[in-house]
């Protein structure tokens, strides 16, 4: 029986000891199994099939086999999410990037460039216009462009580029394929151009020059304001506008065909300025993730935007209705409405990296850009996405 009971003992010290030296390398193998899974992004990327997930392994992926069953699949998302569609880029050079969009007045095409010269695309779809080619070949045409605009009554396009010995406007009938007229703007780089209301002036913008360009008549006004980085025209009820330009805390009002300075007015903002909207109506000011928003036409606080996920780096408005879209650092858009609520409508997980331009359009669209290329998105759907999201993503 002694004997008996010392080999069961040994037995069971063994078995046990096994036993437990088993489990330790099951534990291991488990815990390098889960750690392998948290590191791998596509695994996670299927498995939360998210778009935050999928656009973190697109950053992390560059040509790698499974690049485009990614993109398939963050289409589908983004699509349910408000997504209209990506503007093709097959046809530009391998690093050059989609840039100064404009949509025409009804919504319907973008204006856009990848450097050389102006392009055209389908919002709906995102394949680019054929008549691109054909208008902008001609003389005059592939150039290294800085600015563009689509004038209100969709019939011509203003460009600005490098010239001789400063800046060069340039503006294109699209009925006729034919270049309306051509100015050299004296050491003055240009940096933005824009359309007044009724299609016939274009507004530019230097480092500190700014000014009106008629060529139908021959007019070219110039005036300063020192610091100046964005412009617009205001319309007024009776169906008059102003030209106004902003530059650090300060916003000028121009008299849009003399360009006499009627006001310059200084806005007490603590952020750095954002912009001024298209529409001339709101100058905003952003620091970090807050957006601050004021009224141009009394100058007063309209209202403000705080505790976005990443900095704030673009925003647009829709003027039928209002809306603010705001781009940040993480590649988020969001949709505000400011005179509704303090908080967003919604947001969608848009760019892999910073969203670097909006543009707001007719149709309830909007454009955003990025290091990813240039996606088109129905704001109506992006209401339908809570920000509450959001917050239960970041605990």
């Amino acid at each position: 029986m002694e004997k008996f009971l010392n080999w069961l003992e040994k037995f069971l010290t063994w078995f046990f000891a096994l036993t437990f030296g088993a489990l330790l390398i099951y534990a291991g193998l488990r815990y390098r199994s889960h750690v392998e899974e948290e590191s791998d992004l596509l695994l996670q990327a299927k498995k939360q099939n998210t778009p935050e997930t999928y656009l973190a392994f697109l950053r992390e992926c560059r040509r790698c086999p499974e690049e485009q069953a990614v993109k398939k699949a963050l289409d589908a998302l983004q699509q349910r999410m408000g997504l209209l569609s990506r503007l093709s880029s097959n046809h530009l050079p391998e690093r050059a990037g989609i840039t100064q969009p404009v949509f025409s007045p009804d919504g319907k095409i973008i204006l856009a460039t990848g450097g050389r010269g102006p392009d055209f695309w389908d919002a709906e779809t995102g394949r680019r216009a054929s008549h691109g080619d054909k208008t902008f070949t001609r003389s005059g045409g592939r150039h290294q462009v800085d600015a563009l605009d689509f004038a209100a009554d969709g019939r011509r396009i203003g460009a600005g580029m490098v010239g001789r010995d400063g800046g060069r406007l340039m503006i294109w009938d699209l009925s006729s394929e034919a270049l309306v007229g051509e100015r050299e703007v004296e050491a003055a780089d240009i940096r933005g151009v824009l359309f007044s209301p009724d299609s016939a002036w274009l507004a530019w913008r230097g480092d500190g020059p700014v000014g009106l360009w008629n060529p139908m008549v021959g007019r070219f006004l110039r005036g300063t304001h020192e610091g100046v980085s964005s412009m617009a025209f205001l319309r007024e009820e009776n169906g008059g506008s102003y030209f106004l330009t902003a530059g650090g805390h300060e916003l000028m009002t121009w008299e849009p065909t003399s360009m006499e300075a009627i006001k310059h007015q200084l806005i007490d903002s603590d952020r750095a300025l954002l912009g001024l909207s298209r529409d001339g109506r709101v100058v905003a000011f952003s620091d970090g993730q807050v957006l601050e928003l004021w009224d141009t036409a009394p100058v007063r606080p309209l209202a403000e935007l705080r505790d976005l996920v990443g900095d704030i780096t673009a925003f647009c408005r829709e003027t039928a209705t209002g809306r603010i879209v705001v781009g940040t650092q993480v590649g988020r858009v969001y949709l505000w409405d400011p005179l509704a609520s303090p908080v967003p409508l919604g947001y969608v997980a848009a760019h892999e990296g910073p969203v670097e331009t909006l543009a707001c359009g007719g149709e309830g669209r909007a454009i955003s850009t990025g290091w990813d290329g240039a996606r088109v998105w129905n704001l109506d759907k992006i209401k339908g996405q809570p920000v509450a999201e959001s917050a239960r993503q970041r605990k």
